[in-house]
């Protein structure tokens, strides 16, 4: 079975993958296999209330008179050179209200610790108060060296999906979106293969707030949940 199932914040964990309830005792550290909580210039907890009905979410948050290097992110290294990674998480971000153009943070990575490339998803003001999500890939058909774009981050908890073909230089990305064959964006053509390699980590949470992200929303939190990463299967939800 290709599929890794890496569901963040569960209060059980059973050998048939997990149980949780709403009245358990969240855990005071991420669970497996987030192998990695260091957050430098922010905060991570694990508190009940999860996003879609499990007991528990990671609350992110960037401390007042963060820098740009500011992380308060948990870490999944399991991956080992993947040439291709599909990845899914929900994330809520309504008590950061009526962003600027200007206000940005990243949300989540996977990266080649080979070459330090890979994917960023962050989440940015539209200008007239609402939140999207930019993606940033390594591409070395790209003159600027990457390919960008964003898809409206609508209010609410929203499960955002991605599928990176490294190899084959494809990309795909859903919001909010159940249907495979109907992904939001689609392309292809990439050359993710020489920049990245193979997708190695994978990074949850808010790092690298810009400026007026710290001083808007220093000690609110982001929330996420319901993370899942595999090779090549749709998550969907």
């Amino acid at each position: 079975m290709n599929a890794k199932m890496k569901v963040l914040a569960l209060a059980l964990l059973g050998l048939a993958g997990y149980a949780g309830s709403a009245a358990a005792s969240c855990p005071s550290s991420p669970v497996p296999p987030w192998s990695v909580n260091a957050p430098f210039q922010g905060t991570t907890a694990i508190v009940a209330g999860g996003l879609d009905g499990s007991a528990c979410r990671l609350d992110s948050a960037v401390s007042a008179g963060a820098s740009g290097f500011a992380s308060a992110q948990v870490e999944d290294d399991t991956p080992t050179a993947e040439p291709r990674y599909r990845a899914q998480f929900m994330v809520n971000v309504d008590a950061l209200a009526a962003p600027t153009l200007t206000t940005v943070a990243n949300v989540f990575s996977a990266t080649s610790s080979t070459t330090g490339n890979g994917i960023n998803l962050a989440i940015f003001g539209d200008g007239s108060g609402a939140w999207r999500v930019s993606y940033v890939i390594a591409d070395a058909n790209n003159p600027s060296g990457f390919f960008a774009g964003s898809v409206p981050l609508p209010a609410g908890s929203k499960h955002v999906e991605f599928d990176l073909d490294v190899t084959g230089g494809n990309f795909s990305i859903w919001l909010e979106n159940n249907v495979e064959a109907s992904p939001d964006v689609t392309q292809g053509g990439l050359n993710t293969a020489t920049p990245i390699g193979g997708i190695d980590s994978a990074f949850l949470g808010l790092a690298a707030p810009s400026d007026s992200f710290v001083a808007t929303y220093a000690g609110t939190a982001a929330q996420f949940d319901r993370f899942d990463s595999r090779r090549s299967s749709f998550i969907g939800f």
